[in-house]
C-alpha cells in the first residue's frame, strides 16, 4: 500500500475522533471541571500511549528520544503546547461559548501554520496565501461579533481569545513535529507524560480538588479523551501530518466543524446559528486557498544556484521505513528533498560520491536505494507528477548540506535540469 494511502486512512480516523473533541470537553468539563478532566485524561493518556509505544517497538522509539537532550526538550515543549495548553484553552473557550464555536475557531490552526511555515520550515509563501489568511480571519471575526459584523460580544471575546490561543499552540506543535522526525508513538507518549506532570503541578499549586464522582458519563468522556484523543487519535493524526503534510491534513479537516455542529446539535441540543455555517465556510475557504497555493511547497533556499528549481520536500514519504540508512537520513532535523531532472541521463551520473561528500545519501526514482520500497517511490512519482520518462534525484540528510549538494550537482551543465519557468512557478 502506498504511503499516501496509509496516511489517508490515518487522517480519516483522526478526523472522526477530532469531531467529538470539543463536545466531550464540554460534557466532562461541565460536570467535573477542566483541571480534573485534564488530570485524569492525561493520566489515562500516559498509560495508553506508553502501552502503544511498547506494543509497536518495545518502547525503543521513546527511549531513542530520551537519549538526545536537545530533541527531548523540543518534544516536551511541543507536547505541552499540543496537549496541555491547547486542551486547556480549548476547554475554557468551549465552556464559555459552545462546542460548535469551539470547533470552528480551533480549525484556524492551518492558517497559523501557513503564516509560520516560512519562519520554521523555510518554505516560500505567495501573496494569495496571505489573502486566504484574511478571508479565514473574517470568519473568525464573524464569530467574535456574534454574526453582526459591527459589534464585538464582550461576554464571549475572552473565550474566543482562548480558542484562538488553542489554535496557535497547536500550530507551533504541528510545525515542530513536521520539522523534527522522531518515532511518533514515542513522541506522543512523551506528550502525555509531560502534560500529566505539568497539570499535576497546576492542580497542586491551585489546590484543585480532584476527588470526583465517576459517573458513567464522566468515565466515558475521560476514556475518550485519554485513549482516543490523547493517545491513539493523536498518534494517527500526527502520522497523517508527517506523511501528507500539514496543509493537506488541514484541508481535509475542513469537515470537522460541520460534523461538530451537527453532533453538538444532536447530542447536546446546541442551536445551529446561521452565522456558524457562514463563519465555517469562510474559514474553510481561506484554508482551501492556502491548500491551492501550497500544494507543491517550494523550499526557500539560501543558495542562489537553486532559485530556478522546485525543491520538493518528500520527507513524509519515508516515515515508517525501518532501514537504518533511511532512518538516519531523515532523523531529527534531517529532511528528504527531490528535484525533477527532465530528460537527463541521471542514472549514469556520479551523484553518489558528490552527495556523500556532504554527508548525504542520494538516489533516483529510476535506481532507488535498496531500502526504499516500490510504494515509497510510487508516492514520490505521484507527488512530483512525474511521467514515465522523467527522473527525480532524491537526497537525504541535513537540509543545508543537501542544498549545497544539489547546487553543486546542477551547476554542472550536463546535470542541470531543464525545468521551464512556467513549471517551477506552479
Amino acid at each position: 500500500m502506498k504511503t499516501s494511502y496509509k496516511g489517508a486512512i490515518a487522517l480519516t480516523l483522526g478526523i472522526v475522533e477530532v469531531s467529538f473533541w470539543s463536545i466531550v470537553l464540554q460534557i466532562g468539563g461541565s460536570r467535573i471541571g477542566i483541571l480534573p478532566e485534564l488530570f485524569y485524561g492525561f493520566l489515562i493518556g500516559t498509560i495508553a500511549s506508553v502501552a502503544i509505544s511498547l506494543a509497536l517497538n518495545r518502547g525503543r522509539g521513546l527511549m531513542a528520544v530520551t537519549r538526545q537532550p536537545r530533541l527531548l526538550g523540543i518534544i516536551i515543549v511541543a507536547g505541552l503546547l499540543n496537549d496541555l495548553l491547547t486542551q486547556l484553552f480549548l476547554g475554557i473557550g468551549t465552556l464559555g461559548t459552545n462546542p460548535s464555536i469551539g470547533s470552528i475557531l480551533y480549525r484556524t490552526w492551518p492558517i497559523f501554520v501557513a503564516l509560520l511555515t516560512p519562519l520554521v520550515l523555510r518554505q516560500k509563501v505567495k501573496g494569495a496565501q496571505y489573502a486566504a489568511t484574511v478571508i479565514g480571519f473574517v470568519g473568525v471575526y464573524l464569530i467574535v461579533s456574534s454574526g453582526t459584523l459591527f459589534s464585538i460580544s464582550a461576554a464571549q471575546a475572552p473565550y474566543v481569545g482562548a480558542l484562538m490561543l488553542a489554535a496557535l499552540c497547536s500550530s507551533f506543535s504541528i510545525l515542530a513535529m513536521n520539522k523534527y522526525n522522531v518515532d511518533t508513538a514515542g513522541a506522543i507518549a512523551l506528550f502525555n507524560i509531560a502534560s500529566f506532570i505539568a497539570v499535576s503541578a497546576i492542580v497542586l499549586a491551585t489546590g484543585t480538588n480532584i476527588s470526583i464522582a465517576f459517573t458513567p458519563v464522566v468515565i466515558i468522556s475521560l476514556l475518550f479523551l485519554g485513549v482516543l484523543a490523547y493517545a491513539a487519535g493523536t498518534m494517527v493524526y500526527y502520522y497523517a501530518i508527517k506523511v501528507l503534510g500539514s496543509m493537506v491534513t488541514g484541508n481535509a479537516a475542513l469537515s470537522v466543524p460541520f460534523m461538530t455542529i451537527l453532533f453538538s446539535f444532536l447530542m447536546l441540543g446546541t442551536p445551529i446559528e446561521p452565522y456558524y455555517v457562514v463563519a465555517a465556510l469562510l474559514i474553510s475557504s481561506g484554508i482551501l486557498l492556502q491548500r491551492r497555493y501550497s500544494a507543491h511547497q517550494q523550499r526557500a533556499t539560501k543558495n542562489k544556484v537553486l532559485d530556478h528549481l522546485t525543491i520538493f520536500d518528500v520527507t513524509g514519504v519515508f516515515i515508517g521505513n525501518k532501514s537504518p540508512t533511511i532512518m538516519r537520513g531523515i532523523a531529527g532535523e534531517n529532511r528528504a528533498f527531490a528535484i525533477k531532472l527532465n530528460g537527463g541521463k541521471t542514472d549514469d551520473k556520479p551523484h553518489h560520491d558528490l552527495f556523500s561528500k556532504y554527508g548525504c545519501v542520494s538516489f533516483t526514482n529510476k535506481k532507488p536505494h535498496a531500502a526504499a520500497t516500490p510504494e515509497e517511490i510510487a508516492t514520490i512519482n505521484d507527488a512530483m507528477k512525474l511521467s514515465r520518462g522523467e527522473t527525480a534525484l532524491i537526497g537525504l540528510g541535513n537540509p543545508d548540506r543537501l542544498e549545497d549538494a544539489f547546487a553543486e550537482f546542477v551547476s554542472n551543465p550536463e546535470n542541470s535540469p531543464k525545468q521551464s519557468e512556467a513549471e517551477w512557478r506552479k
